[in-house]
């Protein structure tokens, strides 16, 4: 089974957010917490929630207090902040590699969405300055508070960070959240300094376990109303264009092997986010002899590498990652 979408007669009461096409197919009619649809358009690749109007102060204060009652790093328990940041504070290093080419001692760094800072607290230390800002004034609050990071909550408008004025504005798993995207990608590029760079990341559409393997509570987990949009990279990359951004869409892999193993073969998330975002190591006996264990160890990590690799080389890395710079050198 895989992301293709199957066709539904009454798809048509939305439309394409791109292209405007009404005729589009459903992707799934069952969420993550109960019944819901997300509807595809076959020309644009874009999935889209089919869903009330939820806009502006609406969907502020569902992310400053809904929303982490069901969206954490452990299945079926609300998030705590400290949680949240120590599931994925050391798990950083993919994206850390990709942004190297643009940090550098002086640098100025924006993070918005940044949650309770689990990359803005690398950031910090690579970077002249990094700021970050999220809808979540608890998260932001955390970040602060208990790390000693400059956050700003509320609104961008309203946080007084100085627009034109970043060598770097960071969007990680943020976009797919947002009502308008092409519109927040202009404000985004609004903070960019001339020739800076602007980077997103949001979930692939062409998500590995639900192209590549049949797994039926996995598209029910994928699927949740958090997320308005679920991009492909042709989406993605319209979505840039579209708002003044030239740049290329490449992908990327976060959790490992063994995660996409376990629900392959359970059909259900592992325990916590610590097993399937750390390294692949294989459940061996204790009294195994230590030469025996290490070269395991050296077994698993090198095919999980390899494994992660030909999942990007073939556009199914599980996120999108998009690095471009705003035309007009980040003035919208």
């Amino acid at each position: 089974m895989s992301a293709l979408p199957r066709p539904q007669d009454d798809a048509a009461a939305t439309a394409c957010f791109l292209c405007g096409r009404r005729d589009l197919t459903v992707l799934t009619t069952e969420l993550r917490h109960g019944p819901g649809r997300v509807l595809h358009c076959p020309d644009c690749a874009l999935g889209i929630l089919e869903r009330a109007d939820a806009t502006g102060a609406d969907l502020r204060a569902y992310y400053d207090g809904e929303y982490r009652k069901h969206h954490g790093p452990t299945p079926g328990r609300p998030a705590d902040y400290r949680d949240i940041f120590e599931a994925h504070v050391d798990y950083q290093q993919q994206r850390l590699a990709m942004l190297a080419p643009y940090l550098h001692g002086d640098a100025r760094v924006l993070e918005i969405g940044c949650s309770t800072g689990h990359l803005l607290c690398h950031l910090h230390e690579r970077a002249g300055e990094a700021v970050g800002f999220d809808l979540d004034s608890g998260a932001a609050a955390f970040a602060r508070d208990e790390l000693g990071l400059t956050t700003h909550s509320g609104t961008l408008a309203g946080s007084g960070l100085p627009r034109n004025a970043f060598d770097l504005v960071i969007a990680i798993q943020t976009l797919e959240h947002i009502d308008d995207p092409i519109a927040a990608c202009r404000t985004f590029a609004g903070y960019v300094r001339p020739g800076g760079t602007l980077v997103v990341e949001v979930p692939n559409l062409d998500d590995p376990l639900l192209s590549l393997y049949d797994v039926p509570r996995y598209r029910r987990f994928y699927y949740h109303k958090a997320h308005l949009w679920y991009f492909s990279a042709a989406s993605l990359a319209a979505v840039m264009a579209r708002a003044g951004i030239d740049g290329e869409v490449t992908y990327a892999q976060d959790y490992n092997l063994l995660n996409h193993l376990h629900w392959v073969l359970r059909d259900e998330p592992q325990p916590s986010a610590h097993a399937g975002l750390g390294p692949a190591r294989l459940p061996l006996a204790d009294d195994l002899p230590a030469d025996l264990r290490s070269e395991l160890a050296v077994f698993a990590a090198d095919m999980d590498r390899r494994y992660k690799a030909i999942l990007c080389r073939h556009g199914r890395g599980e996120n999108l990652w998009f690095a471009g710079t705003p035309a007009g050198g980040g003035t919208p």
